[in-house]
């Protein structure tokens, strides 16, 4: 394990544990149809009818109490070893809808990544050299759900760490389908597994210097992808002193990275996207108790998912030009840390008075938010959408696996809000309440960082983040990025790479304001 001394320019990606090759590369890779010992067929069926015909076929030797499992959706993934040698059916029929009205993510993209967790760990059990996946009569949706569930899976930090055996178990994985839905699965896998990755990373490895090294790194090269790094001189030439306050304890000072992507012949303007990026969060001054502060390595969440959609952007050749900023600072206690108290002042000249030091995160985003606001001529955004691990009080509405979304444009909140149903990444809309405005007013400045009222706190966070974003389309989406359980594909306790997959759904959709 590399210490943060350790790390020196150049080397970044490689120590840091990020991958050359994707897991479904790899597998592809090996794949070997003349290589009959020891192989798996996986059956995906999208079809009703499709799926009777398998049964039939591969239960004819008894195996009726396995059979009644797919038919009574007790299951619907089931190993069989029949006749034919082993094999995996896996039931992708649309579920009955629920007439309560809840909120599910049943599609069929999400319904086939999800299933693939339990996929991967039975291709773990078997130990199959090589494995052929037949998506008898499924929609492009489901068999891009599957292989990017698959990837998903795959990902295990320590492995990619060197804190495990070296050598995963990869078999040889034949597929007869069209290339390009390939490459959709391999690009959407990779950008969810690099975000989790960075939010895994330790705060000693991963700090204001190694993450801007680590970005630069990753676009070197590139025809379409710039990054541009503002230091701490520059935030302070220009003037951004909410995001100066919150690193200024730290050793690693505070950066502001731009990701700018262009390709050859673009049109219009782009839409730009801000990631909180606080590498570790103590609380400050007003700090946090052991057991909240214990996992605040994760509280970049919203910049790693957007380092992971630029990946995505970047490998698929995205036809529409697109800003990032990501909001970098670690929020340490020191001597030269803020207090509570302190009056500063914004980019855009807002004063703010400091309520709580804990309350950092929506200062680096409000600095940030002006700068991707201020753009001119061709680079003026037409929206500009926010992700960020901000409050609790979000976490206490919606739980952890729903997204809190706040907007000044219904239509960009209800394409939002649907991008994540269909990518089985949700978000909920929550309100702007104008009659809360008196929680963020200050005696001594414009306004205060944080409300003293313990109610409503994901609600007066986005108030505040919207006194710096001007007239242009917003949305603030408020994320957990963390999961201590396992879902679908995705192994807790860890990173869950919230909201990438959301993005990219909402940025295929074409959708503009």
């Amino acid at each position: 394990m590399s210490s943060e001394n350790e790390i020196t320019e150049g080397s970044i990606r490689s120590l840091l544990g990020l991958p050359d090759k994707t897991w479904l590369e790899q597998a592809l890779y090996k794949a070997d149809l003349s290589q009959q010992e020891g192989r798996l067929n996986i059956s995906l069926f999208h079809a009703s009818s499709e799926l009777e015909k398998q049964l039939n076929s591969l239960t004819k030797g008894g195996l009726s109490w396995q059979r009644r499992l797919i038919e009574d959706k007790t299951e619907r993934v089931v190993h069989f070893v029949s006749q034919h040698g082993p094999h995996i059916l896996v039931d992708l029929t649309t579920p009955e809808s629920d007439t309560k009205g809840m909120l599910e993510c049943t599609g069929a993209y999400a319904l086939a990544r999800d299933l693939m967790g339990q996929v991967y760990d039975l291709l773990g059990s078997l130990k199959s050299g090589q494995v052929v996946l037949d998506f008898v009569s499924c929609a492009d949706a489901s068999i891009v759900g599957c292989l990017t569930g698959l990837e998903i899976a795959a990902y295990d930090y320590r492995q990619l760490r060197g804190d495990r055996d070296p050598e995963p178990l990869i078999p040889g994985l034949v597929l007869d389908i069209p290339q390009t839905l390939i490459e959709q699965a391999i690009a959407q896998g990779l950008s969810v597994n690099v975000a989790r990755h960075l939010v895994n990373l330790p705060a000693a490895d991963l700090n204001p210097q190694t993450y801007a090294t680590l970005v630069a790194e990753l676009f070197e090269g590139s025809t379409s992808t710039s990054v541009t790094v503002w230091d701490a001189e520059r935030l302070e030439k220009e003037k951004m002193g909410l995001m100066l306050a919150v690193g200024k304890a730290a050793v690693h000072q505070p950066c502001l990275i731009n990701i700018r992507y262009r390709n050859d012949g673009m049109t219009g303007k782009p839409l730009a996207l801000v990631g909180k990026g606080i590498t570790f969060d103590t609380g400050g001054l007003d700090l946090k108790s052991s057991a909240f502060m214990r996992i605040m390595k994760k509280d970049m969440g919203g910049s790693a998912a957007l380092v992971g959609l630029s990946v995505w952007l970047e490998r698929t050749g995205f036809s529409r030009p697109v800003d990032i900023w990501l909001a970098i600072a670690e929020n340490a206690i020191g001597q030269k840390a803020f207090r509570p108290g302190d009056v500063i002042k914004a980019r855009n000249g807002i004063t703010v008075e400091i309520d709580n030091t804990d309350a950092e995160g929506r200062l680096v985003l409000a600095d940030a938010l002006t700068v991707a606001v201020s753009e001119q001529g061709n680079n003026q955004p037409w929206a500009v959408i926010d992700i960020a691990t901000l409050t609790g009080a979000a976490r206490v509405a919606l739980g952890m696996q729903v997204g809190a979304l706040f907007s000044s444009n219904k239509s960009l909140s209800d394409a939002l809000y649907q991008a994540g149903i269909d990518a089985g990444d949700p978000l909920w809309p929550l309100p702007l309440v104008r009659a809360y405005e008196n929680e963020l007013q200050s005696n001594v400045a414009q306004l205060v960082n944080s409300s003293a009222n313990r109610v409503g706190g994901a609600v007066t966070a986005a108030m505040f983040l919207a006194e710096f974003i001007a007239e242009i389309p917003w949305a603030h989406i408020d994320v957990n990025a963390w999961t201590n359980e396992t879902l679908g594909p995705v192994k807790g306790p860890g990173a869950n790479g919230q909201m990438v997959q959301c993005l990219i759904q909402f940025l295929e959709t074409g959708y503009e304001c």
